[in-house]
């Protein structure tokens, strides 16, 4: 099988087949308009369908789950899952976090050049919410934020314009973003449960063989992205991305790998690959599914436990295992006792 050297930015002679990066975004403001919502009823891949549908509304016509919701079942609750999802018909509305807007803007201007910066609301320079001077600006900002816009500080967006920049200047990051199609949404039906599994990778790629993911953090040194990786759920993330992709275009006829791209938010803004660990993205692939059946099993029954069963709603609680030591060493010494 003859390979092509674009598509596989492992093999020789792949930087000699990447398109130029076009790091000048169109700048051009447009209001907003009311969001056409899809309805999918077959599982298969779905080009264009925004991001904020995909986050804010139901796409299938029966619930479905993505990523972030099997890790929020894992991390907390099936209750705070229900809580935050359209299946509760008093859910609130969803406020913006403010420290993932930087993220989102590096994202959007590497994989989404036409929609950063213009769908986004960039403070001026020197912006200082106190003085009387910045009235106007401090009102944009609070009208941005009640309609859902990512705001930046001016300071934020030229960080986010150099972070691209060395995402770009990086060749083997380079030709992973541009290996495939961003941002395809992908709709199956769970072979075991019958529910419906979306995703939507950052690229999917033309071959389906290595599947990138761009993301930014404060420090992209392994001994500390490892925390980062494991607490953010990056491997559930990694297998239930890999997983859907396997139901909607079969498995792969080698072995499908999942990379990271990191760059860190601090200058030089270094930029880092990573290879996830197929043990690691098998760990995270139990706890999707244990969260795929939890998901399926409260649909079914119509109840959303917290933390505890209804069957057994009070929980033994104990002092921590450290604390616990460190008593216990102290009762060694003599310090404590006991006998009171």
């Amino acid at each position: 099988m003859t390979v092509n050297p674009f598509k596989n930015p492992f093999a020789p002679g792949w930087q000699d087949n990447m398109r130029p990066f076009e790091d000048t975004p169109k700048a051009a403001a447009a209001p907003k308009s009311e969001p056409v919502v899809p309805c999918i009823t077959e599982p298969g891949a779905y080009p264009d369908i925004d991001g904020e549908v995909y986050h804010q509304f139901e796409i299938c016509d029966a619930p479905s789950i993505s990523s972030t919701g099997l890790k929020l079942i894992s991390s907390k609750s099936a209750y705070h899952y229900w809580y935050q999802s359209g299946l509760n018909p008093k859910r609130p509305q969803q406020e913006q976090k403010t420290h993932f807007n930087l993220g989102k803007a590096v994202h959007d201007l590497l994989l989404l050049q036409d929609l950063f910066p213009k769908n986004y609301f960039i403070l001026p320079e020197g912006y200082d919410g106190r003085l009387k001077r910045w009235a106007d600006a401090k009102d944009e900002r609070e009208e941005a934020l009640r309609s859902g816009v990512p705001v930046l500080t001016f300071d934020q967006h030229r960080m986010a314009y150099e972070m691209a920049n060395q995402v770009e200047n990086n060749d083997l990051a380079k030709a992973l973003i541009v290996s495939g199609i961003p941002e395809m949404t992908l709709a199956a039906k769970d072979p075991v449960t019958g529910v419906w599994l979306r995703s939507k990778p950052d690229i999917l790629p033309d071959t389906k063989d290595i599947i990138p993911d761009v993301k930014t953090t404060r420090d992209a040194n392994p001994s500390t992205f490892e925390g980062q990786a494991t607490n953010l759920g990056y491997f559930q993330s990694a297998a239930h991305y890999m997983d859907v992709i396997d139901l909607v275009y079969g498995p792969s006829e080698g072995k499908r790998r999942f990379v990271l791209i990191a760059v860190e938010s601090t200058p030089p803004h270094l930029v880092q690959i990573y290879h996830l660990d197929d043990e690691s993205i098998q760990m995270g692939r139990m706890l999707n599914r244990k969260a795929i059946n939890t998901f399926a099993e409260c649909l079914k029954s119509g109840v959303w436990p917290g933390y505890s069963k209804p069957e057994n709603p009070i929980l033994p609680l104990q002092m921590s295992p450290w604390a616990q030591a460190q008593i216990n060493r102290r009762i060694d010494s003599g310090e404590l006792s006991w006998e009171g």
